[in-house]
């Protein structure tokens, strides 16, 4: 970015308009995708500045082309920013503003309008939009983009809950191998022709005529084969993506708690009535925001560093913190060995039974509670421990259906995990042999950056 910001820096001394239109549009996209990559929020205002300048520009010349790219550079900060409904009204305007016949800048509007749509959960008007993109596709005739317009209408199809078609567009490669095989078996009864007629006495023929029986049988009998067999695995991939399907939207209906988020809130509104420290006030509700950005971003994200998780559950702590009165204690470990910008663990894996400890685990407990939390690393696996002093998992009878539901997220994230992985991360959960309350243990693979 530093060749980003120095370019910046130059812009008042441009004096060439297209030279200058060059650079803004530039600029944008630049830290955009350094947005998309560091997650920094600075990067994405800087990218709506330069946006808006761009827009100015091309509004002052009259420059039709350039104002659609501005308008479309501007929806994709408000989608990265969340907000949906302008980046549409952005997106509309871009259309407005691109020539008819400009079907390669078409395509790339109408693709990302679906994507929005799909995310307002507009599910109809986001499957025209994706239509509209795979008559573009045919026009611009990129097969890479209509593979992306495929997977596009599938998601749209799989979050509308009409499985059959969103799987049905991720096998219509299929047509492709079935194409093939077509080809091939006209060449195999050509080839049997062309020998049947170049034989000239009735010996060889009725020979021929019996080898071309034999082999049309044993076609017959091998693509036969070949369809049941096909048709089996077929059978048994649809159920193991309808297992994924159904597991994946199970967690990410258990990453929004709509309780947690109430809760903290009234909390912070009492606090607002007892407490004038104004700046006490404006640092809780700060951490309460980022609480709420994170958990929310983790619906998009399958992985996190331990150095972001670690940064997550101090947060989480110290809001919590704020909701309690009977104060409690936490301790985050981490092993000096660990990469902790650089080793990756699934979204969301700690939180729940974090969060059952606060709310059941410490109900009716005499002690001051305590959280413990530990990263350690043996042989070629990231182990995590969570361990409280609380009531335990037959202590409380609330405690023990909360653990229960913790325990099915996290089987639910494993075994998506090992799916994906081949791996074998497991965990268990006990009451603590060596004291009163509950430990935690997950046993998960080394994931690093670039490798998930």
């Amino acid at each position: 970015m530093v060749y980003a910001r120095n370019a910046g820096k130059l812009l008042p001394a441009v004096k060439n308009i297209d030279e200058k239109k060059f650079l803004l549009y530039t600029l944008s996209k630049r830290y955009l995708w350094y947005y998309e990559k560091t997650r920094n929020t600075g990067s994405l205002d800087t990218s709506k500045l330069y946006g808006f300048d761009l827009l100015k520009l091309a509004q002052q010349t009259n420059d039709t082309k350039t104002l659609a790219r501005a308008y479309n550079n501007l929806q994709e900060v408000e989608y990265e920013s969340g907000s949906y409904a302008k980046a549409l009204l952005l997106l509309d305007s871009a259309v407005k503003y691109t020539a008819p016949d400009n079907n390669y800048d078409l395509r790339i509007i109408y693709f990302d309008k679906a994507e929005v749509l799909l995310n307002l959960k507009q599910y109809d008007a986001a499957i025209v939009c994706a239509n509209k993109t795979l008559e573009l596709d045919d026009s611009v005739g990129n097969k890479a983009d209509k593979s992306d317009t495929y997977f596009l209408l599938s998601q749209i199809l799989q979050a509308k809950g009409d499985y059959k078609k969103a799987f049905e567009y991720n096998e219509l490669a299929r047509k492709i191998t079935d194409s093939i095989f077509s080809v091939q078996r006209t060449a195999n009864v050509a080839e049997l022709e062309k020998k049947y007629s170049q034989q000239k006495n009735e010996t060889t023929i009725q020979e021929l005529e019996k080898k071309k029986q034999l082999y049309l049988l044993l076609s017959i009998s091998g693509l036969l084969s070949l369809i049941v067999i096909a048709l089996f695995f077929r059978q048994q991939s649809l159920k193991n993506k309808k297992n994924v399907l159904e597991t994946e939207q199970r967690l990410n209906r258990a990453r929004m708690n709509p309780h947690f988020f109430f809760n903290s809130l009234m909390a912070l509104q009492k606090f607002a009535l007892k407490e004038k420290n104004n700046m006490v006030l404006a640092s809780n509700l700060s951490k309460y925001s980022k609480l709420m950005r994170a958990t929310l971003e983790s619906t998009y994200k399958e992985y996190t560093t331990i150095e972001d998780e670690v940064e997550f559950l101090e947060e989480y702590f110290q809001v919590q913190q704020v909701r309690f009165e009977k104060p409690f204690a936490y301790e985050i470990k981490v092993a000096e060995d660990i990469e902790v910008d650089e080793l990756q663990i699934p979204s969301m894996i700690i939180q729940p039974f974090v969060e059952n400890t606060l709310e059941h685990g410490f109900v009716n407990v005499q002690d001051a509670g305590k959280i413990v939390i530990h990263f350690y690393k043996t042989n070629n696996s990231l182990n995590i421990e969570i361990i409280d002093n609380g009531a335990g998992i037959y202590g409380n009878k609330n405690n023990n259906e909360h653990i229960s539901r913790a325990t099915q997220i996290i089987k639910d994230r494993i075994y998506l995990l090992n799916l994906k992985h081949q791996s074998n991360a497991s965990f268990s959960v006990n009451n603590n042999d060596k004291g009163v309350g509950v430990i935690v243990k997950i046993n998960l693979p080394l994931l690093y950056k670039g490798t998930s």
